[in-house]
């Protein structure tokens, strides 16, 4: 019985071709080497650019970062600045229908610019003496027109470029 099993075996493995079975094999492990040598320069590769990178760029932008405080700082100016120009202009518009209204100003063309404001103030010199109520808003101090105070462009800008002195930031202020 034992010869016979051995037999069967014997028969089995000279029936196996091993060429054909572990062809194969190697054929998949040789690609898959060649991948793996692909990966290996691809790598080396990207070392070698990041590399020349951090020698070549971080020193530029450690270096720029004096500049980039200046940058901010000049950024944070010139919000304030704008912000102070937006002030004022909604305050120069303020003013602007506060005299439209005195004016009795609705046509913007050019008869009702120059005729209406002359017909409404003869009529409001006549109705002003007659009455003696709460006075709406007005632009005149003792009959006198009070422009609204807005910045100072020289102030501002020294040679093309917003600074805040202390004189600017005084008037700012005030």
């Amino acid at each position: 019985m034992v010869e016979q099993a051995a037999e069967d075996y014997a028969k089995i493995l000279q029936s196996i071709n091993l060429e054909r079975e572990i062809h194969p094999i190697c054929m998949n492990i040789e690609d898959m080497l060649a991948r793996l040598d692909e990966l290996d320069t691809l790598l080396s590769s990207a070392r070698a650019e990041n590399n020349t990178i951090l020698q070549n760029h971080v020193g530029g932008i450690l270096a720029f970062s004096d500049h980039f405080q200046n940058l901010r700082e000049r950024i944070d100016k010139l919000e304030q600045f704008v912000e102070n120009v937006n002030t004022n202009v909604n305050e120069v518009e303020k003013s602007l229908d506060i005299a439209e209204q005195e004016l009795n100003v609705t046509d913007y063309s050019l008869k009702g610019l120059l005729i209406k404001p002359l017909l409404a103030k003869a009529m409001s010199t006549g109705i002003s003496s007659e009455t003696t109520e709460q006075s709406p808003p007005s632009n005149l101090k003792d009959g006198e027109f009070q422009p609204v105070p807005i910045f100072q462009t020289h102030l501002h800008f020294d040679g093309g470029q917003i600074s805040y002195s202390e004189e600017a930031l005084e008037v700012q202020e005030s």
